[in-house]
């Protein structure tokens, strides 16, 4: 009489693998999801590090010369057309160079302003629409007027069309 003999397979069944392959998956989508979150924290910080710099030199610039970048006057909202300061590089700006009409400039006051993470200009403004928390204007009440240097935010949408993805830093307000 033949023997039968019972033999143990190991390994995986197919259900098995699926499962796994499935795992696997979800927590790839997971870390990449974690990761692209925590890029664009690490820009908006950067951006945020950048502003204060910014802020920083403008403010040696006020010290020394009385005046903010454009010849404009410190710490007085200018409600004007053409106030805004689109390249903080620019020598009429007064940070990184000198138009020569600056009284008692003892710049550089920082070597360039680099370009905000997103590959935008950071830009200084003393009529920017802000909230009374300190963030950017969404067209609701109770705004009020600031001056500010500030990044045009991730989706890079700005000179004049200011909105809630803009980083920016006060530097007074009315």
């Amino acid at each position: 009489m033949p023997s039968f003999r019972q033999t143990n397979k190991s390994g995986f069944t197919l259900m098995e693998i699926l499962i796994i392959v499935g795992i696997i998956a979800l927590l790839n989508s997971l870390a990449v999801i974690g990761v692209q979150q925590a890029r664009k924290n690490a820009k908006i910080s950067k951006a945020k590090n950048d502003l204060d710099a910014i802020a920083t030199a403008i403010g040696q610039l006020m010290v020394d010369t009385g005046e903010w970048p454009g010849h404009q006057t410190p710490e007085e909202i200018n409600n004007v057309s053409g106030n805004e300061i689109w390249d903080l590089n620019a020598s009429s700006s007064g940070i990184v160079a000198t138009d020569g009409l600056y009284d008692n400039w003892k710049g550089p006051y920082m070597p360039e302003v680099r370009k905000d993470p997103w590959g935008s200009d950071y830009f200084f403004d003393t009529d920017y629409e802000v909230k009374a928390d300190g963030t950017p204007c969404d067209g609701s009440a109770g705004c009020r007027t600031a001056a500010v240097v500030g990044s045009f935010g991730p989706d890079r949408e700005g000179k004049n069309l200011y909105n809630a993805d803009d980083i920016i830093k006060i530097l007074t307000a009315e």
